[in-house]
């Protein structure tokens, strides 16, 4: 009588399939962890950019301005107004941008109730640079200053510039690997 033949794989071939598998994944590893960064790059901006968009629609709406700051948090992410101005060229925007319409007193700062949105950021892998910490909205949806306006955002590897035109409107740019 013949004996049955076993059906399945040796240990020989399970222990080559398993290193081929894990070499595989070595290569691989680099090329996940830039596409993790370009796409928390990307998420960052995007909510940047719909502030900014909101803003725009709000100032139009509204017949009247809207400013956007680098949110000030406190350590349980209530927030506490805008960051004041740092010295030197290059605003830091670590923990957020804050839309506000201001209200009674037209004075330019942020005050309790004026709030439209707020989008918090991921500081410890994202940083987030602005040509100010402050930007204004006209009832006409331009901005204030009448120069464009440039966010930086940089993460381990990679970068992105987020452009807001004169006339207020915001353009994203690439993802790519030439941070400055």
């Amino acid at each position: 009588m013949d004996k049955p033949r076993q059906a399945g794989l040796s240990l020989l071939e399970m222990m080559v399939a398993l290193a081929i598998a894990a070499i595989g994944a070595c290569l691989a590893l680099p090329a996940l962890g830039q596409a993790v960064e370009r796409q928390r790059l990307r998420g960052q901006a995007m909510a940047l950019m719909g502030c900014l968009e909101h803003a725009r629609a709000e100032a139009l709406r509204l017949n009247r301005p809207v400013y956007l700051c680098a949110a000030n948090l406190k350590v349980n992410r209530e927030l506490q107004g805008c960051l004041p101005p740092e010295g030197g060229s290059g605003q830091s925007w670590p923990e957020g941008v804050l839309v506000y319409a201001d209200q009674g007193a037209a004075n330019g700062y942020y005050d309790s109730g004026e709030r439209l949105r707020l989008a918090m950021f991921d500081g410890d892998r994202v940083a987030v640079r602005a040509d100010a910490r402050q930007l204004a909205l006209t009832a006409e949806g331009r901005l204030q200053a009448s120069k464009a306006m440039h966010f930086y955002l940089n993460g381990r590897s990679q970068c992105l510039t987020l452009t807001v035109a004169a006339n207020g409107r915001a353009r994203l740019g690439e993802v790519g690997d030439a941070c400055a």
